[in-house]
Formats: structure tokens, sequence, C-alpha cells
């Protein structure tokens, strides 16, 4: 009896020591940590370190965001941060989200959700009116981006040209150029990323003009600042493949 209960007290011994020994890992990155132990209040949105973070006041009982990238489908919540001077006094409380997984693009179109009302950013000035939708965004734009931009290389002895768009996620861009006779309805680029939409043409060697279309809308390439213009007036981006 005594020798079971011996065995016994050293295994309830050996599963408190690994129970001790066993650590659990934070569920956020150590730049997430590092960001928000840092922050000391609310302000406009700001890039730090790879990731985004966005504030709001203290005063409602929830807020949340939701992203363009995201079609506005995932409501991602704030959480409370107070702040304490030497003596521990309390000196400021307010809410924070980081955003780490920050897409590949140079604007970033949002909506905050506080207390399950819809609306933009009161910290943020930059606004952004959806015609398709007539609803006012908040709008960031990403200093800290990707080299994506339209090039053309060299493939197997022959040129082939890498276009890219990068704008809002969830779109429907189409290319047109001297390539297409104009007509918008021959290549719709590919959304690799959120917000990164890319298209392979092989190409001869020459001068191209070219515009991509989403709906009725047409506009210049965004990653290729050489443009032209047409009789009316209109801007137009310009390639030369050699």
């Amino acid at each position: 009896m005594r020798k079971s209960l011996l065995i016994l007290a050293l295994g309830l011994a050996f599963m408190s020591a690994a129970a001790a020994e066993k650590t659990v890992e934070s569920p956020y990155s150590f730049e997430y940590r590092e960001i928000a132990q840092k922050l000391q209040g609310p302000s406009a949105p700001f890039e730090k370190d790879g990731c985004i973070v966005f504030s709001a006041e203290l005063g409602p009982r929830y807020v949340g965001i939701a992203f363009d990238f995201e079609n506005y489908q995932i409501i991602h919540p704030f959480m409370r941060k107070s702040t304490y001077d030497e003596n521990g006094e309390h000196v400021n409380t307010w809410y924070f989200y980081i955003l780490e997984d920050v897409p590949q693009t140079n604007k970033i179109y949002y909506r905050m959700i506080i207390d399950g009302l819809w609306t933009t950013d009161s910290l943020n000035p930059q606004q952004y009116y959806d015609t398709q939708t007539g609803i006012h965004l908040s709008e960031l734009t990403v200093h800290k981006r990707g080299a994506a931009e339209t090039r053309t290389s060299d493939q197997n002895g022959g040129s082939l040209t890498h276009f890219v768009y990068r704008g809002k996620s969830g779109q429907k861009v189409r290319l047109a150029g001297t390539f297409t006779k104009w007509d918008s309805w021959i290549y719709e680029l590919k959304e690799t990323a959120a917000g990164l939409y890319e298209l392979d043409l092989p190409l001869p060697n020459g001068v191209y003009y070219y515009v991509y279309y989403i709906g009725t809308e047409r506009f210049p390439d965004n990653t290729n600042h050489d443009r032209a213009w047409t009789e009316d007036g209109r801007p137009i981006s310009k390639l030369l493949v050699e």
C-alpha cells in the first residue's frame, strides 16, 4: 500500500513539474507586442515596423474595423489600453487595433463600427467617396509597399510584359491598349494578392499605349509613370518594349 502511494505521489509530482515548465505562447507577434506596449494615446493611423496602427477615443462600448481588401466581411475588434504616470495615477484610456498582415497595395480603404453603427474614422482626415455605393470610406496611403510594377523582361528569347495594378480588393480590372485596338474585353488582370492585380503578355518590340478599366471608368497604370495624352486630353500609360 505504501509502495502504491509512493508511486502515485511521484507521478503527481512529475505531472505538476511538467505543467509548471509548460509555457503558453502569445498569439501576438513580437512586433505587435512591442508596438502595443509603446502606444501612448489615440492618433491618426500610422505605420510602424511593417504594421498599421488604428485607434479610437474612449466613449463607446465597442469599436471595430472592416477593410476593403476583405470586402468588409470581417469586423476586427479594437482592444482597450490605459496608461499611467510614474506615480501609478491613471492618465488615459483608449482603443487600438494593429493590422499585421498588411496587403500588397498603396491604398487601404476601411470603415469603423462603433456601437453597431458603420462610420468613418474620426481621427483620419483622409476620406474617399465611393460613387458606386454612395458610401464615405476612410482612406489610408500605405507608403512601405513592395516593388510590384509594370515591367518588361526577356523570356526565352522574347519579351514578356508584366502588367500590374494596385488598388482596392475584389475588383475586375481589364486592360485595353493599342495592342488590343482599345478593346477592354480581351484581357482581365488576376488578383494575386489583396489589392494586387497582375497579367503577363508577350509583346513584340515597339511603343505601346494602354489604360486599365474598372467598369466603365478608365485610368492610367498607377505603377507606370510614363504618360501620354489622347487628343481629348485624357492621360494614358506609355510602354516601351525593346
